[in-house]
């Protein structure tokens, strides 16, 4: 049961090129931890900076043809794939399945936050940095509806997790697209279209008043958060599960 497990993520924020604390306690063994995923992000960019950085001699032209080359769209894009396939393609009602779809989400959701860091990195041009966080906001908010989703069906056994992950999950949508709209002066950025009402209908769904875009803050995400615990709390432990014969 989900309502175990720790749920503290924190949308991507250029600002503080910060991609969030989400791990993915549901896994199997062999994927990798927060600790594996950031020491790989750690080793990605510090070759890319190497790359950038290269001294006379040893080919710059060819390591700057690297660094440009990486500064793309190509891994949001193939995040926007998996997210439009996991929506047309819901998961059946058993448990396997429902885990295996959080356990994608989550890995999709990791990504978008790496990949930001990534190209904050490498990417010499502000304009299309400022776009791809765009989509990568988009992107977030749509991951943690549809990890919103799951997260209901997996604890219908208790009403209060039923509820509350979910509405944990939705304020921090809405919170990934506030920053960027926030940041814009107030323009809601045309990219956002599609996955404004998905976020509002579960919210309104679950009686989680949205607040206009100047007043979503980490303050109301964490204040939804602390209410939405407390509420979960009250959950019975799950019986532990039958140990193979």
């Amino acid at each position: 049961m989900l309502y175990q497990l720790s749920y503290i993520p924190t949308p991507f924020d250029p600002a503080q090129g910060d991609a969030g604390d989400v791990e993915d306690c549901t896994r199997r063994a062999g994927h990798l931890s927060k600790q594996m995923s950031k020491l790989r992000h750690a080793v990605l960019v510090g070759l890319m900076f190497f790359a950038v950085a290269a001294p006379a001699g040893s080919a710059p032209e060819a390591s700057l043809k690297v660094a440009v080359s990486r500064c793309n769209g190509q891994t949001i894009d193939d995040v926007s794939r998996r997210l439009r396939d996991y929506d047309r393609h819901a998961p059946s009602s058993s448990q396997g399945q429902l885990l295996a779809r959080y356990g994608a989400i989550v890995d999709a959701l990791s990504t978008l936050g790496e990949e930001g860091d990534i190209l904050k990195s490498v990417c010499s041009s502000e304009s299309q940095t400022e776009e791809f966080y765009t989509q990568i906001a988009a992107l977030t908010a749509w991951a943690l509806v549809l990890e919103a989703d799951v997260a209901g069906k997996l604890n219908a056994s208790c009403a209060a997790a039923a509820s509350g992950l979910p509405t944990m999950m939705l304020a921090d949508a809405w919170l990934a697209l506030a920053n960027r709209v926030n940041d814009g002066n107030g323009v809601v950025p045309s990219a956002f279209n599609d996955v404004i009402p998905k976020v509002q209908a579960r919210a309104q769904a679950l009686d989680l008043t949205l607040p206009p875009w100047s007043e979503t803050s980490q303050y109301w995400r964490d204040q939804v958060h602390t209410k939405e615990k407390m509420a979960i709390a009250t959950c019975p432990s799950p019986s532990p599960s039958p140990s193979p014969s």
